[in-house]
């Protein structure tokens, strides 16, 4: 279905780009990752569209994937850094960094 939607797209459309069976189910995985609109505008319409793939692809879990969008924002990361930092786990050992200062404070 998507496929015959794609073409038919084009052909309505023939002048713009991006109606490609790949693109559009991007932008259906897209639309199931982020049913919260307060969320796509907040955070997910701020990235670009290869930052948001590298969310979809790589990460399940959408608290997660907001984690990371967030840190792309604030730290203005590339797709590429994203992306190694979703390969180690960055969110983990960020949350251990912040236990610990926690403890070291409360131990002051």
């Amino acid at each position: 279905m998507i496929d015959r939607l794609a073409f038919d797209l084009r052909e309505a459309f023939p002048d713009m780009d991006g109606f490609s069976s790949r693109n559009l189910k991007y932008m259906r995985a897209f639309a199931v990752a982020w049913p919260n609109q307060q969320i796509v505008q907040r955070v997910v319409a701020r990235l670009p569209w290869g930052q948001n793939l590298t969310l979809l692809e790589r990460l399940d879990d959408p608290a997660t994937r907001i984690w990371y969008a967030e840190q792309v924002i604030a730290h203005k990361k590339s797709r590429a850094i994203l992306a190694i930092n979703i390969q180690r786990q960055l969110h983990k050992r960020a949350g251990r960094a912040v236990k610990q200062l926690q403890g070291h404070a409360a131990a002051a």
